[in-house]
Parts: structure tokens; C-alpha cells; sequence
């Protein structure tokens, strides 16, 4: 059966979550294990027509010695990259996979009811405009971070400050989760946004792995309910 770009759009949030659990760990490896020493001189990768190219050592070993150098704890450049880029790659993935009516869009409207459908895509939509347009080390906003989105906000009557609150034993109870209260509270004032405000100041890192954690949950819980079971 040929993929639909609904089903590619699911993927994505997968693959994405996938991603960053994995480069999790390789962040935290590369903390406790001096790897840059195991790096050869030249990295060589053929390509399609078998076309090589060169990945230079000595760039990698740069940085895999300043992630050993950093302490476990604190950021560094790998995670950094690894985070954001799954971030974004899971918002991007569920705003397409949401675009059109499909079963999958129904399946989330019934979840969550319609008012709390649109404050999820209202987030989520919000994260993936700003880690698209981000060219800031501290992540800064930009007016088409938010404009759109907040003109179609108050164009259908709703309030400007957009609440999500998501709890898994509630609302997705298929999916297991760890205590009672374990969910997702998010909350974004679309009217009080401005240029250069800081998103971490908006949305929290343990938002964002939440949030990204829920979208992934989300599409785990539809592929559930759309598998046939045996009698």
C-alpha cells in the first residue's frame, strides 16, 4: 500500500522522537567517554553515482572534546542541536499531519474536544514557527512567530491566551502512565508577544519535551486504535 502524506507526517513524528532519545544518549556517552581519541583522520561517505565525501576529523574531535569537557548537567552544543531539531521536526510532523481532514484529525478532535484541539495546534503551531525562524542563540521571537496565529485566534472569538492542560490517565488512558497526575499544562498569551522575548521564557524546556512527548503519544495511541484485533 503507497504511504499518503498523512501517513509520511506520522512518520516524522516518530522518527523525530526516536531521534531524540537516541541523541540523548549520545550526548550523555559522549560526556563520560573521551571519544574524540577514536576519531580518524578522515570520515568517508559515498554517496549515490558513487560520489565520496571527506568529514573532516579534526572538526569532530573538536566536538567531542568540548561535549567531555562539558559536565553533566549543564547544556552543550550537541544536545542543544539534538533537542531543538526534534522539537521542531515532531511540530512540523503533526501540523502536516493535521492540515486535512483525515481519520487522525478526527481521531484528536474526539480526544480532546474542539476547544482544546485548537489551543494544541494553537502550541504547537507556535513552536514549530519559532524553531523554524530561529536564527538566535537564545532563541528570540519574531513577529511571524506568532501574528498569523494569533489574527486566526482572535478572528474565531477566542480568548488571546491559550491554555493546554493534558492529563494521560483522563485522556489517553491506553498509554501508560507513570503517577496519577502525569501530563502536560502549557499555557501561551498570544495578545502579550512581542519581538526579541526570549521563548524559553514562554515555553520551558520540560514544556517542550512534554509537549514533544504528547504529539509522539498521540500517534502512537491512532496507529492503537486504527489496528484491527483479533476476536
Amino acid at each position: 500500500m503507497t504511504a499518503t502524506p498523512i501517513d509520511d507526517a506520522l512518520l516524522l513524528v516518530e522518527q523525530n522522537f526516536y531521534f531524540l532519545h537516541a541523541g540523548e544518549f549520545f550526548a550523555l556517552w559522549s560526556r563520560r567517554e573521551e571519544l574524540a581519541d577514536r576519531v580518524p583522520p578522515r570520515l568517508v561517505k559515498v554517496f549515490e553515482g558513487g560520489v565520496p565525501y571527506v568529514f573532516d576529523g579534526e572538526l569532530i574531535e573538536t566536538v567531542l572534546r568540548h561535549e567531555y569537557a562539558t559536565p553533566e548537567g549543564e547544556g552543550s552544543l550537541f544536545e542543544y542541536f539534538v533537542e531543538f531539531n526534534a522539537f521542531r521536526g515532531v511540530a512540523m510532523g503533526m501540523l502536516e499531519a493535521l492540515r486535512e481532514d483525515s481519520p487522525f484529525r478526527t481521531f484528536l478532535i474526539k480526544r480532546l474536544g474542539e476547544a482544546r484541539y485548537e489551543n494544541f495546534i494553537d502550541i504547537v503551531a507556535f513552536v514549530r514557527n519559532v524553531l523554524s525562524h530561529n536564527t538566535h542563540a537564545e532563541i528570540l521571537l519574531n513577529a511571524k512567530d506568532y501574528e498569523g496565529r494569533r489574527k486566526r485566534i482572535v478572528r474565531m472569538g477566542r480568548p488571546t491566551e491559550v491554555e493546554f492542560r493534558f492529563r494521560y490517565r483522563k485522556d489517553l488512558p491506553e498509554i501508560v502512565a507513570p503517577v496519577e497526575a502525569y501530563g502536560v499544562d502549557l499555557r501561551v498569551d498570544f495578545g502579550t508577544l512581542t519581538p526579541e522575548m526570549p521563548f524559553l521564557e514562554i515555553l520551558s524546556m520540560s514544556d517542550l519535551m512534554l509537549l514533544t512527548e504528547l504529539c509522539f503519544n498521540l500517534v502512537m495511541a491512532y496507529r492503537q486504535a486504527e489496528t484491527p484485533h483479533a476476536d
